[in-house]
C-alpha cells in the first residue's frame, strides 16, 4: 500500500515537472477513531463527489480550512447547511453564504452558489472548493475592507511583498 501511495506521487511529481512547476504540495488528511485507529475514506459511489471547505471571516480577513463532505452530486448544497455550521462553530441555523472557488491563477475566479440548486446543476465535481461565510446584512459591509469571499480572492492575488534596504518587510496592495 505505501508502495502505490509513494509511485502515484512520483508520477504527479513527474506531471508537475513537466509543467515547469517545480513545487508539488500534497494535502493528506486522516481520521482517527475513539481507540485512535485510522478511520479509513467511505467508499465512494459513482454519484458521490468530495468536497473541501474553507471558511472566510471578514472581520479578521481570514480565509482557512474547515473540513471535506461527500456528498451526492444530485444533493443540494442547502441540504449540508447544517453540517458547514457545524463545522465552522456556528448556530445551526446561522444563514450562510456560500462560493466555488474556482480558480486563481492567471486572474481569480469565485461564484456564488445556488444553494436550491443541485450541485450537478452548480457545475460542481469532485474535489471542488466550496467557501462559505456568515451572510451580513448590506449595512454592516459598509465597515468591512472586504466584506466577501471574491473580493477578499482578489485582495490576497493582487497584493505584493515588499522590503526595504533596512530588512523592515510589509505587504500592499498592487493597483
Amino acid at each position: 500500500m505505501i508502495f502505490l501511495v509513494i509511485s502515484l506521487v512520483g508520477a504527479l511529481r513527474e506531471v508537475s515537472n513537466k509543467a515547469h512547476n517545480a513545487d508539488l504540495k500534497l494535502f493528506l488528511e486522516i481520521e482517527f477513531g475513539q481507540d485512535l485507529h485510522l478511520i479509513p475514506p467511505p467508499d465512494k459511489s459513482k454519484e458521490d463527489i468530495l468536497l473541501f471547505f474553507k471558511l472566510y471571516d471578514p472581520y479578521k480577513e481570514e480565509l482557512r480550512y474547515v473540513g471535506r463532505l461527500f456528498v451526492k452530486s444530485s444533493s443540494k448544497p442547502i441540504e449540508i447547511l447544517t453540517k458547514l455550521n457545524e463545522l465552522a462553530g456556528f448556530a445551526s441555523d446561522e444563514e450562510i453564504e456560500l462560493f466555488e472557488e474556482i480558480k486563481f491563477e492567471p486572474s481569480v475566479m469565485c461564484e456564488r452558489l445556488d444553494k436550491r440548486a443541485s450541485f450537478w446543476f452548480n457545475q460542481i465535481e469532485d474535489g471542488d472548493i466550496i467557501c462559505f461565510q456568515k451572510k451580513h446584512l448590506p449595512e454592516s459591509e459598509e465597515n468591512l475592507r472586504f466584506p466577501d469571499v471574491p473580493s477578499f480572492l482578489e485582495y490576497v492575488k493582487n497584493r505584493q511583498k515588499w522590503c526595504m534596504l533596512s530588512n523592515f518587510c510589509g505587504t500592499i496592495k498592487a493597483f
